[in-house]
């Protein structure tokens, strides 16, 4: 654990990054962080701080010391990716394609990397073998770019995160106490 000081001296949380610690703790919140979603939402609080908040907590992760999000994700591919892959790798698409994606089982006409109880195909350890050609929702993971408003950057997508990445479970823990949230008062049911 460490402390974070963001722009302006401002405290923003006291950094867990042991994996299974985030786990441990993310899961005895899941029910906080839902019940959160709500008060945001009820609340009409914008998602900027929270970019800002995770973009300052990314800073001081290492996540190829965690990679739990290689382990745990689906990764849809488009074409591009795949070209990328292949270019990468010396190989062609078709090749890339056969080899390393099977068809994504929520929409047939579209293609995921191949995973395992290990995780994704291309994973070593804590180590990406294509990190350079790495496809695009890897490159945006954990989606906390400021000003980017995509699926995987909605706070319902952030929540689900919650237990297995440090930068997601760090950022919503100090982004609660940005915004006043109290688990325990009459908005929210305490546990």
């Amino acid at each position: 654990m460490g402390c974070i000081r963001g722009r302006a001296g401002v405290f923003l949380a006291v950094v867990v990054t042991d994996s299974a610690e985030v786990f441990r703790l993310g899961t005895s919140k899941a029910k906080e962080n839902l019940a959160f979603r709500r008060y945001l939402s009820a609340h009409h609080v914008g998602d900027k701080p929270f970019q800002l908040i995770a973009s300052e907590i990314q800073k001081h992760i290492d996540c190829t010391a965690c990679a739990s999000c290689c382990r745990q994700s689906v990764v849809s591919v488009n074409r591009e990716d795949i070209e990328n892959i292949a270019s990468h790798l010396g190989a062609t698409p078709d090749t890339v394609t056969r080899l390393f994606t099977v068809p994504d089982p929520d929409a047939s006409t579209l293609q995921v990397l191949r995973s395992s109880r290990e995780g994704c195909v291309f994973l070593e350890g804590n180590r990406c073998r294509i990190y350079e050609a790495r496809p695009k929702a890897c490159r945006d993971f954990p989606h906390v770019a400021v000003g980017t408003h995509s699926l995987g950057g909605r706070l319902s997508s952030h929540a689900r995160w919650a237990t297995l990445c440090p930068i997601i479970y760090n950022a919503l823990e100090s982004y609660k106490h940005v915004t006043c949230y109290n688990a325990h008062s009459d908005h929210e049911p305490g546990p």
